[in-house]
């Protein structure tokens, strides 16, 4: 297949996955997860006073900007590194918001990884390389999730950590430890293909998926597991300074990304050192717990759970509304928007290739 075929391939089949309803529906949930929030706290019985913002509340603004920038450069810099090459700050924005994007409109527990092969060899980088690059950043986000837990439990007792108006008296708590349960599986998955044998974790793979109820996915898993073996044969030369930059930066994307509900929160309430460590950890554990919602990219049950989960360091009721949405629009509808511009002008160059192939 020719270059250009192949461009046309990777468009028609990028386009083929998205609809307009795709960003309709995530936009609809979270507005009904937000109604409901303000149902709630209209007809809450504590008194209701004028929302007022906090002391220096300018300063926790602009951190909410800092930290959403910061996110998604502590992203395209890892991008950068990974890939080797020279990318230029417009290419390494475009797939950074394609990715983000398709995470945004598919459920939580599918991610945008499975398309990001694609969008990085566009911009120039050979598709072994791009795979190996999805495979280590899917490593490195699901590893930080699974060491990110005892550290947090050595900083806060379990009983205040799982604690929250008594939300997670329900099955938050297990939904919780089966969300975890299934990244420590994945990352073990991916640490023995990664780092320990390769070759015998494609014959474990193809050896399970051999039983009657897998061998549908069987294609698809021996598939994962090649490329798994392909990426441990790009790194395994890498040199210590390498694998700092990954760690460091795989931590920025995700503690930004955190931070950010707690300047959110100090816009209207100052909170504590312990306070702000709380709120962080409670965080992560809606991050876990978000994973195994069917909406697309959580939306709705988020804007709900946050509440839930955060709603303690919140003591002007009304706020909450406000903070939830600069949450949310910071971490997950700018990708929406993002995605609508940039997604079109990266498939309409499809066009223009078949109407140059077509005149030839």
């Amino acid at each position: 297949m020719s270059n250009t075929n192949k461009t046309v391939s990777e468009n028609r089949s990028v386009a083929s996955r998205f609809k307009p309803s795709m960003v309709v529906w995530p936009i609809l949930f979270g507005l009904i997860g937000v109604g409901y929030m303000l149902w709630r706290e209209m007809h809450d019985d504590i008194p209701q006073g004028p929302i007022t913002l906090a002391e220096n509340w300018w300063v926790f603004v602009l951190l909410v900007v800092l930290f959403t920038l910061f996110k998604d450069f502590s992203g395209m810099y890892r991008m950068r590194v990974m890939s080797g090459l020279p990318l230029r700050f417009s290419q390494l924005f475009r797939v950074r918001m394609l990715y983000e994007f398709t995470s945004a409109v598919t459920p939580s527990a599918a991610g945008g990884s499975s398309l990001e092969v694609i969008f990085l060899h566009r911009e120039g980088i050979k598709y072994s390389k791009a795979t190996s690059m999805t495979v280590l950043a899917l490593f490195l986000d699901e590893m930080l999730m699974i060491v990110l837990f005892p550290l947090l439990l050595l900083l806060i007792p379990y009983g205040e950590l799982f604690t929250a108006e008594g939300y997670f008296q329900y099955g938050y708590l297990w939904a919780f430890i089966i969300g975890y349960a299934m990244k420590f599986v994945w990352v073990t998955l991916l640490f023995i293909g990664l780092f320990c044998k390769p070759s015998v974790f494609i014959k474990i793979v193809g050896l399970v998926c051999s039983l009657k109820f897998l061998r549908r996915y069987r294609y698809r898993a021996l598939r994962t597991a090649v490329e798994i073996r392909q990426c441990a044969q790009e790194i395994k030369h890498e040199k210590i300074g390498y694998w700092v930059k990954m760690i460091v930066s795989t931590a920025g994307i995700w503690g930004f990304r955190f931070l950010i509900a707690n300047m959110a929160i100090m816009i209207f309430n100052p909170l504590t050192g312990a306070d702000n460590m709380m709120c962080f950890a409670r965080q992560y554990i809606l991050g876990i717990v978000t994973m195994i919602v069917p909406t697309p990219g959580g939306s709705g049950f988020a804007e709900v759970m946050f509440d839930g989960f955060l709603g303690e360091f919140i003591t002007q009721k009304m706020s909450t509304v406000v903070i939830t949405s600069i949450w949310r629009l910071c971490t997950y509808y700018y990708y929406l928007v993002a995605g609508v511009i940039i997604l079109p002008q990266w498939l309409g160059k499809s066009k223009l290739i078949r109407k140059r192939n077509a005149s030839k």
